[in-house]
């Protein structure tokens, strides 16, 4: 009698410990870290080169699955922004390029794993790979095109280096608060990831200025303020050069954003 009272109350332990578990996992997967990483998904799924390039809500849900955090959601927000910003066909696109991507890793699993870095796996063979088979498929239900071989090739490259950058710099988001001290490589590709997440708003403005640029000038000036006046001036330039490629600006904006860190010097 007394065997089966002991085995009832280490079964209610156990449901007691299951139930805590599964309650401090849904906290952690809607903790603050990660509501705005599914924030910037969707703002980064919106954002396109011109009309037809669009890498960034494929390389920021490749780069979670790289970091093992969890994606399920970061592929549902990145599909409806790619949804709301071009379509079905878009849509259809994206999904297509993910049940490929993730059919790659269940048939060549990534063999190693990185535990001190923040790319734990390197996935960015696979995204590559899917992304060129699916826009080469999509040739032959279409008129074919050397134009469209290399658009593809180019829209594979472009995810594969995003990828790349957001991989190692999504740590500052997710320990965020945590972690002391980041690595000059993760803040500048945590503030080029923001900068593109912004340019999702170009077409807000406020007294005939433009959110994107208001928020990411703030940007520079506080890398240059944290960081001193390398960092802020090199962010300025790369952030300045692939916000004018995105939103097809003058290069004058270049020139903005790099001279935007001089007033580093003097807020610091």
């Amino acid at each position: 009698m007394f065997q089966n009272i002991a085995d009832d109350v280490k079964q209610e332990e156990y449901e007691d410990v299951k139930e805590l578990n599964k309650k401090s996992k849904i906290k952690r997967l809607f903790g603050i870290q990660n509501i705005i990483l599914y924030a910037i998904s969707f703002m980064l799924s919106m954002v396109s080169f011109g009309t037809e390039l669009a890498p960034f809500g494929l390389a920021i849900f490749v780069a979670t699955c790289s970091n093992k955090i969890p994606s399920g959601i970061v592929f549902i927000v990145a599909g409806i922004g790619t949804f709301i910003k071009f379509g079905s066909s878009g849509l259809l696109m994206y999904i297509l390029t993910v049940l490929v991507f993730i059919a790659l890793v269940l048939i060549f699993r990534p063999k190693y794993e990185y535990t001190q870095r923040n790319e734990k796996q390197k996935l960015g063979k696979y995204i590559l790979i899917a992304t060129l088979l699916v826009n080469i498929v999509k040739m032959f239900f279409t008129m074919f095109l050397i134009y469209d071989l290399l658009t593809a090739i180019m829209l594979s490259v472009t995810t594969y280096i995003f990828y790349k950058i957001f991989s190692n710099s999504i740590i500052i988001i997710k320990e965020f608060g945590i972690k002391q001290a980041f690595s000059i490589e993760e803040v500048m590709g945590a503030a080029l990831m923001l900068s593109i997440a912004f340019s999702s708003l170009k077409d807000l403005t406020v007294f005939s200025l433009s959110i994107t640029n208001i928020l990411s000038i703030m940007l520079v000036l506080f890398l240059g303020w944290k960081n001193g006046m390398l960092v802020g001036g090199t962010a300025g330039i790369t952030i300045g050069m692939v916000l004018g490629i995105i939103t097809s600006s003058s290069p004058i904006l270049v020139a903005a954003y790099a001279f935007s860190r001089n007033g580093c010097r003097y807020t610091k």
